[in-house]
Parts: structure tokens; sequence; C-alpha cells
């Protein structure tokens, strides 16, 4: 029996995205299938999200123990930084006797006993700074350096982010374990949705963070050049320096929807029943909104770099996320050929097949037993 300590600190956040997504689908996984060795779930939470996490179906199989600091939710961030900057207690202060410690959140704490592995999402803030804040820049520097010198193994979440990491690290020992969707539950009907939020019928739909990354800016600028009665429906989260976004958002209203952070049940109808997912992103880990929107059967439109051409194969019709005119034409296509739309369907759910959480869980625990 293998003592393994997994750090959910990500799992911290009620709304979660892709970091806390892959990290809660991806260990439910690998716990179910692993009823033999023993699990120490490890992490930060604030006072009013222990319950929750306590709670959660990760925390329930019978070969897992719980060892969470609660802090009030003023100190949590400033602790969880704290701790990092100064690298200091080990993780063997907190878990005693531990065989493998794993972490999802960039961070490598300090460890005295045991193997380290480090999963890694992409190394953007190396490569393009000036998609982040300077602080996480920062940050991140410090947490990669951490992991290059101190992991035992290295999990990317693609081939690409592997590629990425070995320019950084070439003598790491990286492995790949792709992220897959979620399984949604729809609770709501199409005209329900529309009641909602008060959206059309029809509509284009973009699933990301509101940050200069995303690349949402050159989607609106397309779509407002664009000849059409539909809707842009844009959710997610604000993320930051997004000011000329938002004004021009604002400024077409009666094209344009911004809904913000949703609900699994809504997101899961808002994938169902659009056109098309429109996904322009700059650089992506992987890009979960690409594989959940094929789950549907939804068309969508992506861009032809990084990780994404690895999610979507060719199930999708690629831009060069910098060319608004390539964007407008891929726009146009969807909008008026309905074969087109039925073609990307199709490929769409034979190509979402090819990932799933059980596999993932399955790679995963054979390379924890490789120790």
């Amino acid at each position: 029996m293998k003592k393994i300590g997994l750090d959910i600190t990500v799992l911290n956040d009620a709304e979660k995205t892709g970091i806390g997504v892959y990290t809660q689908e991806l260990l439910t996984s690998l716990i179910r299938q692993n009823d033999y060795d023993e699990f120490t779930l490890f992490g930060f939470t604030t006072m009013s999200s222990y319950k929750s996490v306590k709670k959660s179906k990760i925390a329930q199989f019978p070969n897992v123990r719980l060892k969470l600091i609660k802090l009030p939710a003023k100190l949590f961030r400033a602790s969880f930084l704290l701790w990092q900057f100064l690298n200091w207690p080990s993780i063997n202060n907190v878990i005693r006797d531990l065989d493998i410690f794993h972490s999802f959140n960039y961070y490598l704490p300090p460890q005295t006993r045991g193997k380290n592995i480090a999963t890694v999402f992409d190394t953007t803030p190396i490569s393009h700074p000036e998609w982040h804040q300077d602080r996480t820049v920062q940050l991140d520097n410090i947490r990669l350096k951490r992991i290059k010198e101190n992991a035992d193994l290295v999990i990317a979440i693609s081939e690409n982010t592997k590629r990425d990491f070995l320019e950084y690290s070439p003598n790491s020992r990286v492995e790949v374990i792709y992220p897959a969707t979620k399984a949604y539950k729809q609770v709501v009907t199409k005209n329900e949705l529309m009641r909602k939020f008060h959206i059309k019928d029809e509509y284009l739909l973009s699933v990301s963070t509101l940050e200069p990354r995303k690349n949402l800016l050159r989607l609106v600028k397309a779509f407002l050049q664009i000849s059409t009665d539909k809707t842009l429906v844009l959710v997610g989260a604000s993320g930051w320096n997004n000011n000329e976004l938002m004004k021009l958002v604002r400024q077409n209203s009666k094209k344009i929807t911004l809904l913000g952070y949703v609900t699994d049940g809504d997101l899961a109808g808002l994938y169902k029943y659009a056109l098309c997912l429109v996904y322009p992103s700059l650089y992506e880990g992987f890009g979960i909104p690409v594989l959940e929107a094929m789950s549907f059967g939804t068309p969508v439109i992506t861009s032809k770099t990084s990780s994404l051409p690895e999610v979507g194969g060719n199930a999708v019709l690629y831009i060069d996320p910098l060319d608004i005119k390539d964007l407008q034409n891929k726009i146009y296509s969807v909008l008026l050929q309905k074969q087109l739309r039925k073609d990307l369907s199709a490929r769409g759910l034979v190509q979402a097949r090819k990932f799933s959480w059980d596999k993932s869980a399955k790679k995963l625990n054979s390379i924890y037993q490789s120790f």
C-alpha cells in the first residue's frame, strides 16, 4: 500500500474553472479505481468552503483522509502565498510518511521524504508574461523554477504543454494526462434557458475568462462587422485588463449578451443549444470548452495554436487568432451552411469520445504504481 498526498487547494473555489475542474474530476476517477492505496487530501480552505470540500465526492471514499487547513477568507490568499514564498514548512510536517506527494496547483512544497509530482497546466508566465498580471508572473516563475529543480515527475495536460515545459527544463521527466469533460446533467430546456437569460433562439457562444489571452476583443470586433440577426453570448468570469472589451460589449448590448459565470446546468444548456462555439484563444494548455462543446455536438471554431489542434483534431474549423477577417469568414461559413454544421457536429461527437476521465485516471494510477 502506498501513502499518497494530493494537494486539493484549488477545490476551495466554489466557481471552478479549468484547473479546479481537472483536479476534481481526475482525482474522483482515480480514487474510484484505486481502493488499495491510502490518499490524504491536503489543502487550504476558507471557513465558508470547508464544509463543501469535506462533503465533496472525492472526500467520501473509505481510503481517503483529510488534512485541511481552515482560514478566514481575508487571510486565505495571503497565508497560502506566504507559504509559497517562504517555501517552509515541508509537507512532511503536515502529512507524515508519504510515499508520493502530488501538487495540482503549480506549487510544489518542500518535501523531506517520498517522491514529488507536479501538474503543469501551461508555461505562459515564462513564455508570454504579457498575458498575465505582474504578480502572477513573479509567483509562477518561482513555482515553475522549484518544479524544475525538485519534481521527480511533471505531468502536463497536453503534448504541447509537455514540449513547452521541456524547452524550459530539458532534463525533466514529463508525462501527459489529458482532461476530459464533466458529467453534465441537462437540467434546463431550451425555452427555460431563453427566458432566464433573455437571449434569442439562435446564438453564437464563447466560454472563457475575460482576459487578454482569450482574445475576446478580436472576436467581438469580428462579430460586430458581420451582418446577422444572431447574437453573441459570452460566458465566463471577469478577469483582468478587459476595459476595452467591456466598453464595446456595453455599447452593443443588443447584439452581445454577457452572462458572467453560470451554473453547470445552465452551461450545459448553453453549449447544447448554441449554433456554434467560438474559441479564439491565443494559447491554451488544453482548452476544455472546445472539448465540452464537441461532446454536446455543437460545432466549434477555434485557433490553430498551442494545444487546440490536439483537442479539436479534424472536427473543428481553425482560424489564425490574430486575423479578424479569417474569424469573420469562418463565422459566416457556420452561419450560412447547415450541412457544414451537421458535419462538424458529427465529427465533434466522435472526437470528444477520445477523452475520458477514467482513461486519464488509469494512466495516473499506473504512474503512481511505478514509483
